[in-house]
């Protein structure tokens, strides 16, 4: 596949059916911020890619494309599959370098939607809520060897916390028994777009 054909068909992976600007459904609480960068991400997903791929490693390009394909599963058939453990690895695009493709971590979702990456310097962990036709992550970022308060109990913000605990928003697409995808649009920290690729 050319170079121009691969871009195009990772910008299309990437475009959500429907934005998630309001409050995810149930009442569930989130913070304004994250609201807002769930907005933003076809923007952010976009400024991502351009950075990719106007100076990625072409063996880190192909990973990419490959981690995008794919449709994701319903809600409710996700849910069914998804718990478990599972290998992840982390890449991340845009800001400090074009793309960063990370070695596989182990992460574990429980059956209640809980995600938390289990190894590796910087954890994530939170739950994954359903929002209409998506799921989405809500979780905290941190350092291991930390204990994180819970997603509803991070303060705002603050680039200069210690110990370093970032709130983490994501759209999460299973795309069947053994395959899935964290995307992390505007994440605070380092880069532009995160992607937490999940396989099993």
């Amino acid at each position: 596949m050319r170079r121009v054909d691969l871009a195009a068909a990772v910008f299309a992976c990437l475009a959500p059916a429907a934005g998630l600007s309001q409050p995810l459904t149930g009442g569930l609480p989130i913070h304004a911020d994250d609201a807002q960068r769930l907005a933003g991400y076809q923007a952010a997903a976009g400024e991502a890619l351009l950075d990719a791929f106007s100076g990625g490693d072409p063996a880190d390009l192909a990973i990419l494309a490959d981690v995008l394909r794919g449709d994701p599963l319903p809600p409710g058939e996700a849910r069914a599959v998804m718990p478990g453990e599972w290998s992840c690895r982390v890449i991340k695009m845009g800001r400090l370098l074009p793309i960063t493709v990370y070695q596989p971590f182990r992460c574990r979702i429980g059956s209640d939607g809980d995600l938390e990456k289990l190894t590796g310097s910087q954890r994530t962990k939170g739950r994954i809520h359903e929002d209409g036709d998506r799921l989405v992550y809500l979780g905290t970022g941190f350092i291991a060897g930390d204990t994180p308060p819970p997603y509803a109990e991070l303060p705002p913000f603050s680039d200069g916390a210690s110990p370093q605990r970032v709130p983490e928003v994501g759209l999460v697409e299973i795309i069947g028994e053994n395959r899935g995808r964290v995307m992390f649009p505007a994440p605070h920290l380092e880069s532009r777009f995160n992607i937490l690729v999940l396989s099993r």
